[in-house]
């Protein structure tokens, strides 16, 4: 009987655990962020569906709109287009706030196999800032730049 009890409660706990962190659904936070002197709306993904999320699915990105990733601790990033229907520009940031490295990916990016292209930080990373392709060029920035987070 005490192991019936016991059991259920884990498998409860499990399911709560399960649900906090793939179905909890909380409002999406955004955040202003200058960079190189223009302002951006970013939503904030810091929860693991947020993350896994991203911009997927969306066929538009308003022109100063975008989306940060974000992490506690500098760590290699890495990022897929599977069902991103938008180019992106992919701007990798460490903790200090300095650009690491600037990707530009197509819109659902493969490679000659037809799997799906990762893009990946150049060196660890906390935050991963995606803004409409072409936007880091037009802005003119660089590894080495810092960003205030």
């Amino acid at each position: 009987m005490a192991k019936n009890i016991i059991l259920a409660f884990l498998i409860l706990l499990l399911l709560v655990i399960i649900y906090l962190i793939f179905f909890n659904r909380p409002p999406v936070e955004t955040l202003k962020i200058d960079i190189k002197g223009k302002t951006y709306n970013l939503e904030i993904a810091k929860t693991i569906p947020q993350k896994m999320q991203g911009l997927m699915n969306r066929n538009h990105l308003c022109p100063d709109c975008g989306m940060i990733f974000i992490s506690p601790i500098d760590t290699p990033q890495s990022f897929w287009m599977k069902n991103t229907f938008i180019p992106l520009d992919m701007i990798f940031v460490n903790l200090k706030g300095e650009v690491v490295n600037i990707l530009t990916a197509e819109a659902e990016a493969k490679d000659e196999n037809g799997a799906y292209k990762f893009f990946q930080s150049s060196s660890p990373a906390a935050y991963v800032i995606e803004l409409n392709a072409g936007d880091a060029s037009k802005l003119k920035l660089i590894p080495g730049d810092v960003i205030k987070l």
